[in-house]
């Protein structure tokens, strides 16, 4: 456990060669970090639900990156995690927060402000967000399993290792605990009503996240992971906090999910092709409507049949 209390630096090469627990920017995370190709659990999510094409198109490797785009939700998820986890240190040096004389962008002296700070590579977020993160931070505060130290553990921490494919693989855990085997993973979501968080779980797949981190334990740390939990708490008042433990079935089917996804960006970067959701195809195909689809038309066909030889038979018995 060493590696969690002193984790290694970036290497001087700029390159990482051997497995083992860092502390890196997520810049540099996120990016062509090894000396070997390298994926993250949110591209081999998107390898799955997509596509190669669609991982690659967004990657480190793609010699013609599209410009980074910074959507509001993210912005406000990425702020919450930071202040809930290591409050103000190093937050200034990743966000801006709007001033209060200010509702909105119209101004010219706001739009200066604004670009200004872009220009830095600082996200920007409104004073009515902070509030909101601060409310979501009283709210986990007060939840008994936060109390206790669901979330306690080390964090910022990267744990990274070979695959035997040949790829490296990277995982990021919101914390490492450091005297147990259950990892919690803090969520931010719009409600946590049961149809919405199993909306989530199944949407982004979040279950081969936390069967990523369940590789990286074992692989990195030579442990176990026992169980994952979602910590969720809603954006917006009243800040409700549901926190939830995933079956072993749903984490087995991700580390299955995952081990198709590692292989096949393996493969891509053997080969340099990045297929579509047609693979390689190149002849056309047949495509039919889906099941529920072909099912509501042929009964719809019935009923207009059956209504048309009413109606025959009526006017000749006229």
């Amino acid at each position: 456990m060493s590696g969690l209390l002193n984790p290694r630096a970036a290497p001087k090469s700029g390159k990482i060669t051997e497995a083992g627990v860092y502390d890196l920017p997520m810049a540099i995370y996120h990016g062509d970090c090894c000396d070997a190709p390298s994926i993250s659990s949110s591209g081999l999510r998107t390898i799955w639900a997509q596509s190669p094409a669609h991982y690659f198109y967004s990657s480190p490797y793609n010699p013609f990156p599209p410009e980074p785009e910074d959507r509001p939700h993210f912005s406000i998820g990425r702020a919450a995690h930071h202040l809930l986890y290591l409050g103000r240190k190093g937050f200034d040096e990743e966000f801006a927060v709007r001033p209060s004389e200010w509702k909105d962008w119209r101004t010219a002296a706001a739009r200066e402000w604004r670009d200004e700070r872009i220009k830095a590579g600082l996200t920007i977020i409104t004073d009515g967000e902070l509030e909101k993160i601060t409310g979501m931070a009283r709210s986990l505060g007060a939840h008994p399993l936060v109390k206790a130290g669901i979330l306690d553990g080390a964090v910022e921490r990267s744990l990274i290792w070979k695959d035997k494919s040949g790829v490296w693989l990277k995982s990021r855990p919101d914390n490492i605990p450091k005297g147990s085997g259950l990892f919690a993973d803090l969520k931010t979501t719009d409600s946590v009503a049961d149809e919405s968080l199993g909306r989530s779980l199944a949407s982004f797949g979040y279950h081969m996240q936390a069967a990523l981190v369940a590789m990286a334990s074992e692989a990195v740390l030579g442990r176990e992971m026992e169980d994952f939990a979602f910590v969720w708490v809603e954006k917006s008042p009243p800040h409700c906090v549901r926190i939830t433990v995933l079956t072993g079935a749903d984490i087995e089917r991700g580390r299955m999910q995952l081990r198709r996804s590692i292989d096949q960006f393996a493969a891509c970067v053997r080969s340099g092709e990045w297929p579509g959701p047609g693979g390689g195809r190149k002849d056309a195909e047949y495509l039919e409507l889906p099941a529920y689809a072909a099912n509501r038309i042929d009964r719809e066909l019935e009923i207009r049949a059956a209504e048309a030889n009413d109606n025959t038979e009526h006017h000749e018995a006229a």
